[in-house]
């Protein structure tokens, strides 16, 4: 029976590259709602009439439709690899929230030159783990043993039927119905099913799974742009609600044949890759941080009013890549005092 295998000791830099890219389409992800022009709603895309408008639109569109997959991939990576549930780990994690946390704290006042940033005890506790995505990782890092039990308890084919029952309900119950549970994907619960996806992609024998690299991206470019057309056909109706959404089946499988596309890349273990992909989750921490997160976004608002259109794109995005190096850079402190000192500890 086919069993889980762990990560080596030694990433592989296609999968490493790949939690790069993620991280940059999260950057993207939160920076498109601060593009004014082409917000997703009914309302606004019926007040743009010219041609460039709408290409705004249509370009705003294609960038949310490409960047959703971005937590996706994050946890198929994991599923793939599996959490091997272990004291060292669990301390790492906490480490890595605990010292951003802080370090967001300490910007923050620098930034704005007084101590209002300090948070009492119990607010600082809270915001270590802030936000939907690391509180929910947390969680499943925890059950990670519960779920790696019963992936190695099942067959290829028995696991794949799981999956499929797993996501009619999710897609029923969570995309379309909205129970609460689901946190429209938000939630500890969607992760374990991205999971379960990831550990299946490693045995599967499917051919639909198994296509060569550039049909995959195809695949993904072709369903994006089919969001895209889906989007644009509901507004022309009156329908208001946005297809977008990280239980909607059609952003699964644009996750999944991304996540095949950089599998099936030949790229030998690479250290500048394998070094900056070290600290992709540090710049989630880092810019979805309570104290900085509407900072950051009001910087992105500013590009747009001082820029083009398009060209505030550009600015943008040399952006992400300077968040990501500052990021990087400070990381380096919370590894080395990790390595130095808490590993110690933990002998």
């Amino acid at each position: 029976m086919d069993t889980i295998k762990h990560m080596p000791k030694q990433r592989q830099s296609n999968f490493e590259l790949l939690r790069i890219v993620s991280m940059m389409l999260v950057l993207l992800c939160h920076y498109v709602p601060t593009r004014e022009l082409g917000i997703i709603t009914s309302s606004s895309f019926a007040l743009v009439d010219g041609w460039s408008e709408n290409l705004i639109v249509l370009a705003n569109l294609g960038m949310r439709s490409l960047s959703i997959v971005c937590v996706h991939c994050f946890i198929l990576i994991s599923g793939w690899f599996g959490i091997k549930f272990k004291i060292k780990s669990l301390t790492n994690l906490l480490f890595q929230m605990l010292f951003w946390c802080i370090a967001c704290i300490a910007i923050a006042i620098i930034i704005t030159g007084d101590l209002s940033p300090l948070p009492s005890v119990k607010t600082f506790f809270s915001t270590i783990v802030y936000g939907w995505f690391p509180e929910s990782y947390l969680i499943l890092f925890f059950v990670s043993p519960i779920l790696n039990a019963f992936i190695n308890s099942c067959n290829e084919k028995e696991l794949g039927k799981y999956i499929i029952y797993f996501y009619i309900l999710s897609s029923i119950g969570g995309y379309l119905l909205g129970w609460y549970e689901y946190k429209a994907g938000m939630s500890a619960l969607s992760l374990c099913g991205l999971y379960l996806i990831g550990a299946y992609l490693k045995r599967s024998s499917l051919k639909i799974f198994s296509l060569q690299a550039q049909f995959d991206m195809m695949i993904y470019l072709g369903l994006g742009f089919m969001m895209v057309v889906l989007n644009l056909v509901l507004l022309r109706i009156g329908i208001s609600s946005s297809p977008y959404g990280y239980l909607n089946p059609i952003v699964i499988l644009m996750a999944i044949y991304l996540f095949l596309f950089f599998k099936k890349l030949e790229i030998k273990h690479n250290k500048i890759i394998n070094f900056f992909s070290a600290s992709a989750f540090s710049v989630y921490l880092f810019h979805c941080n309570i104290y900085l997160g509407d900072k950051i976004s009001g910087m992105w608002r500013d590009i747009n009013l001082h820029f083009g259109v398009f060209s505030s794109l550009i600015v943008a995005i040399v952006s992400f890549v300077l968040i990501y190096l500052f990021c990087t850079l400070i990381d380096q402190i919370r590894i080395w005092i990790y390595n130095r000192w808490v590993v110690k500890w933990l002998v």
